[in-house]
């Protein structure tokens, strides 16, 4: 229990330690930082050498001081994309919502799974968000699906190495079904999903690329079995991809304002 516990602490003085810096001071050194957290000298300089390591803080060889590192600017970059990800596409979406009656999402690839990072319901007239930050399978989701096959075959192959697990009798287990399931869905440019997660329940999605074509999220449809009829899909599919070009257009668009 003990050691667990030192072990927290540790992560939470490194956080604070990454914290202390700002626009403002994005240089600082073993003694100013120990004076502001109030933490020994040898443990900032121990939790400075671990974030080291981790490209999360780098030495300025010049003043001897320490500054965030590349890898804080990537997660940085992540975080911040996402979200403007998620301003461009809210009114593209409410839009569509409130056309087709349908549950709408985008989301982003996480880890082996998918995160959402934006739900419209066609009930609510204020377009509220809800249920932001919710994290589905990969295997079983159109989402997940979407940009599962759009990763490496060394992540697909990790993702099934990991295991399948079944949420409903029609979920794919099975990894060989799943491999020509990623195949397919790269060549039609949508997936489909029939009662894999949740019974009575089908979703469709599309890749969303961001102005240099590199896919970076998928918005999807979701609704009753009923209404996901051949003809019916062909169109939701029609509209998502609409959808989708004028995100990326959007996204386009805003760099060069």
């Amino acid at each position: 229990m003990g050691e667990k516990v030192a072990v927290l602490s540790s992560v939470h003085n490194a956080i604070r330690i990454l914290q202390t810096f700002s626009t403002s001071e994005t240089e600082l050194g073993i003694s100013e930082l120990s004076v502001r957290l109030d933490l020994a000298k040898s443990t900032v300089f121990r939790l400075i050498r671990t974030l080291s390591e981790a490209n999360l803080v780098e030495k300025n060889i010049e003043t001897q001081k320490y500054q965030l590192g590349i890898a804080a600017f990537q997660l940085g970059f992540i975080v911040y994309h996402s979200m403007e990800l998620r301003r461009i596409a809210l009114p593209i979406l409410d839009k569509l919502a409130k056309s087709i009656r349908r549950v709408i999402r985008l989301g982003v690839y996480d880890n082996g799974g998918a995160v959402y990072i934006c739900k419209r319901m066609p009930e609510d007239d204020d377009a509220t968000i809800s249920k932001i930050g919710d994290r589905v399978p990969s295997h079983c989701t159109a989402i997940g699906k979407m940009l599962l096959a759009n990763q490496s075959e060394m992540e697909i192959e990790r993702v099934i190495t990991n295991g399948l697990p079944r949420y409903t009798k029609k979920t794919i287990v099975s990894p060989n079904e799943l491999r020509q399931h990623m195949s397919d869905i790269k060549k039609k440019g949508y997936a489909l999903t029939m009662e894999e997660l949740r019974t009575g329940v089908s979703s469709v999605a599309v890749p969303v690329q961001n102005d240099m074509g590199k896919i970076v999220g998928a918005i999807s449809i979701t609704g009753p079995k009923s209404l996901f009829y051949p003809n019916q899909i062909d169109q939701y599919v029609r509209e998502l991809r609409h959808c989708s070009r004028q995100i990326t257009e959007r996204m386009g668009l805003d760099y060069f304002i």
